[in-house]
Order: structure tokens, then sequence, then C-alpha cells
């Protein structure tokens, strides 16, 4: 499993030492670059000017709309047209939505070639870059058609992360507060206590973030890469969170914000059936706020039926039913399986409705 390289202000030389320490010297380079990661654009030009192989760069506008099986095509034939062979890499520099494409991509075209990450968000950095899941969406649902594809590299630089929007920091945010319920009870209590006008800068408050959060992913995904166990755990928060988000659509509600309020809801399950300790749910409810994130749906929710059906869409729904993960004490969950969808919509009804 490939460590991801962490740091502040390093892209350039570790871009090119990750290029360099390819067991095969690339043909070509391909570069997904968003748009909005403009301080990605000097190092990353740096880097590759030195490294010397032929590169061609496709800029695009990454949001959840776009990331679909023809964004996927238009990538794979922007990069055909530009002669890509088995030899070639792509690089996808930008959050988790450029990520996820660019992996998918580089996954199915020329049934596959090689890939390096370059996550330019915090949510990249914590989660979304690490563990070779790539996706695109479906009209049906968020991340139904997607691969696994490990890439060859995974670089973090927080200093990306100057001018980084406020919902974006939302998005990580939301992601490292469950990495801290899944594995690293630690981080919550950092989160806790460091100021809240820290939080959202590229500084050491944020490299933390995302070098620890980022560390219990590694440390899940070796011992299960392909998702047939203990990985089940990093989904804390998703199968709630992925109903709302297409329930409310990417305008109204982003990732990490329905992540946030996917953790309420395992939190209430949990307490109702006397598994989270007391006084857990307030305060991740605390802490959520404490980062900006919404504790409210947008609005009025979903009915019960739609929100059941949205649920046994979910990519990990078996048989019609759903693994549920539930927390017990920060740091540790255990795995519901079997939970009807209409059971898991009552749940988000007593949280979220109004």
């Amino acid at each position: 499993m490939i460590r991801p390289s962490y740091g502040r202000g390093v892209l350039a030389p570790i871009l090119h030492g990750a290029l360099e320490s390819l067991e095969a010297r690339p043909t070509s380079i391909f570069v997904l670059m968003d748009r909005r990661a403009k301080a990605a654009v000097a190092p990353m030009e740096r880097a590759l000017d030195r490294f010397g192989v032929p590169t061609q760069v496709r800029r695009w506008w990454p949001s959840e709309e776009n990331k679909t099986l023809q964004g996927a095509e238009a990538l794979m034939r922007w990069m055909v047209r530009g002669g890509v062979d088995r030899g070639s890499l792509l690089l996808a520099v930008g959050g988790g939505i450029t990520t996820d494409l660019g992996g998918f991509a580089a996954a199915c075209v020329l049934r596959g070639i090689r890939w390096g990450a370059v996550p330019t968000t915090l949510l990249g950095m914590a989660d979304a870059a690490i563990g070779g899941k790539t996706a695109v969406n479906l009209p049906e649902g968020k991340n139904l058609g997607g691969a696994f594809h490990m890439p060859e590299f995974v670089l973090c630089d927080v200093a990306l992360l100057k001018g980084l929007a406020d919902r974006e920091w939302n998005c990580g945010l939301g992601e490292v507060v469950k990495t801290g319920m899944v594995g690293h009870g630690d981080l919550l209590s950092f989160l806790e206590e460091v100021p809240a006008t820290k939080i959202r800068r590229p500084g050491d408050a944020a490299l933390r973030l995302a070098l620890e959060s980022g560390e219990v992913k590694l440390r899940i995904v070796e011992a299960d890469p392909l998702e047939n166990g203990l990985r089940k755990l990093l989904n804390l928060g998703h199968t709630f969170g992925h109903a709302l988000e297409t329930a409310a659509g990417p305008r109204k509600l982003a990732h990490g914000e329905a992540v946030g309020l996917g953790l309420l809801c395992a939190l209430r399950m949990s307490e109702e059936l006397s598994i989270s300790e007391p006084g857990y749910r307030s305060r991740i409810h605390a802490l959520l706020r404490k980062c900006g994130l919404p504790v409210n749906y947008p609005g009025r929710p979903p009915s019960r039926s739609e929100l059941a059906q949205l649920l046994r869409r979910d990519k990990k729904a078996e048989a019609g039913k759903l693994d549920v993960i539930l927390p017990r004490v920060p740091g540790e969950c255990l795995v519901v399986h079997g939970v009807e969808p209409s059971v898991a919509a009552a749940v988000i009804h007593r949280e979220l409705g109004n």
C-alpha cells in the first residue's frame, strides 16, 4: 500500500521525487487539474519541467454534476486523442471529485494505466485521495459506478489549502470528525482544544488533521483494501449522508456537510440502541458546530418513503438491507448488519425532521 506524503510548501520536490521513484519512467503524463487549484500550478510546472516527459494538461471545473460516466468518457477521449499508451501516467490534481474521476478514468482507459493523486483540499488529503477508491455518480445516486485502482503516489501539501472556500473546509472537517470517531479519539480532543480561528488555515493544525486522518485511513485500508470487513467502518455517517446529499443536491448540501449530518443520525441510532456512551451525540453536535458544519437539514427533509428508496440504492446495500456503522466511544465503532432502509429513514426523521 502506498503511504501518502505530507508536508507544507513541498509539492515541487516531492512530486519530482515521486516521478523519479516510479519503477518504469512514464512515456507521457496527462494532468487533470482543478481550475481552482491555483496554488498548485507553479510547483507542478517546476516539477514536470524538470522531469522532462511529454505532458498535457486538461483544466476543468469539478462538480458532482459532471463527475459522471460522460465526464469520464470525455477525459478518456482526450487522453486517447493525446496519444495515451500503457506506459502513460495520469495526475489528478484537485479535490475529491477530481481524484475520484481521474482515478476512475485511469482504471478504465486502455484497461488501466498508472495514476497519481495530488489532493488540494483537506477532504482529499484526509480521506478521498487515499485508498484507491475511484468513482462516478449515476442519476440514481452518488458513487454508484467505480473501481478500486490504487495510485502510485498521493502527495499532500497543506500550503495548497490557501484560499480554500469555506464549504471545502466543511467537507474536509466533516471527514476528519468521522475519522476521529472511527479510529482516533485523540483527534477529536485536538479539534475541541484548538482555537476555532486556526482550524481553517493551511498551518500546523491543518497539517496535523490531514496527517493523522490519513494515517487512520491508511491503517484500515492496508488491513482491508477491498472493503470486505474492517474498511466498512470508514462508511460511518455515509449511508445516511449520501441519501441526504442526493435528496438535497450538492448546491444545498456538500459532501462533508452531509457526512456531518449522517454522523448525527448514526449517533441517534446508536444512542437509541444503548450502544454509544452517554453524552457522545451532544459532544459531536457541539464539535460540528465549532467546525462550521450544519447540524440541520437545509429545509424540510424528504418523506420517509423517499429516504428509504435512496437508502436502498446505497452501493453497500445487500439484498435490500443496509450495513450501518454505529459509534460506541470515540475511536471505536461497530457494524450492524441487515438494517431495513425504512428503519434508517425513520432515524433520519427523528434526528433531522422539522
